[in-house]
């Protein structure tokens, strides 16, 4: 029994096919909610100027999300794109709450609420990006194997193996 466990184990012992499936996933659903965006400017313009920002807002959200979740699925600037998404979901998580918040006279929505659900599973799948890196299966992600630098090459400016 032993030995199949620690054969199974280790078939599904796969970190950058892993990392390759959760960045598939979270930027093809980046890439389409933004192309969804830039396909009907006007209206994205105007629901984030209805929200108190500037118009041009939702245009640069659109196209953030259009290049962004490409640049995921492709593995490029893998966690440059990552924390922008991370940080523009716990945007999207803080608006869900205070509108339902508004929309219930004033009462806050628990955590248990699926109100902002989807914004923040987003966030903290892009967060996980941002610490995991791009993996082995990328396109052009500008990290070092050894440190999870960018742009450091191992053995002239690299500090060596990171630990985890």
């Amino acid at each position: 029994m032993k030995t199949f466990l620690n054969n199974a184990s280790r078939f599904w012992y796969a970190r950058s096919l892993g990392i390759l499936i959760i960045r598939l996933e979270v930027g093809f659903v980046f890439f389409t909610h933004g192309l969804s965006k830039v396909e009907n400017l006007s209206r994205t313009m105007h629901s984030f100027s209805g929200m108190g920002f500037p118009a041009w807002v939702g245009a640069f959200i659109g196209i953030l999300e259009v290049v962004g979740g490409a640049a995921l699925v492709l593995g490029i600037l893998t966690r440059l794109f990552a924390v922008a998404f991370g940080i523009e979901m716990l945007v999207a998580v803080y608006l869900s709450l205070a509108r339902a918040g508004s929309a219930m006279g004033g009462m806050a929505p628990t955590w248990q609420s699926t109100i902002g659900g989807m914004e923040m599973f987003l966030a903290i799948m892009a967060f996980a990006i941002a610490l995991m890196g791009s993996g082995r299966y990328a396109l052009w992600s500008l990290e070092c194997r050894d440190c999870g630098g960018m742009l450091c090459k191992p053995g002239e400016n690299c500090p060596g193996p990171k630990n985890s």
